[in-house]
């Protein structure tokens, strides 16, 4: 089965409420990116060489989705940018 993007957006959200209240786990944390894996995974090959990015005062930054996970894992500042605008959170 292919997670959705709202499934995505739900996980998103779970994740930053952990981050809140204190109980955030590692484990939690790459639960998330597991499910952004099979996200990616499951997106048309167009699309999986499309960018997610944003900009910022350091300047703006995009990555390959396919690239997505590996991302999420190496840079907290990315990780973070992604799951407030999944969550929906400014």
């Amino acid at each position: 089965m292919t997670v959705t993007f709202e499934q995505l957006q739900e996980a998103a959200r779970r994740v930053l409420e952990g981050a809140r209240a204190g109980t955030l786990s590692p484990d939690g944390l790459e639960a998330f990116i597991r499910m952004v894996e099979e996200w990616v995974d499951g997106q048309p090959d167009w699309l999986k060489n499309s960018y997610v990015g944003y900009f910022s005062a350091s300047g703006p930054k995009a990555v390959k989705r396919a690239d997505l996970p590996k991302v999420l894992r190496s840079d907290p500042d990315f990780l973070m940018r992604f799951l407030r605008l999944l969550a929906g959170v400014a």
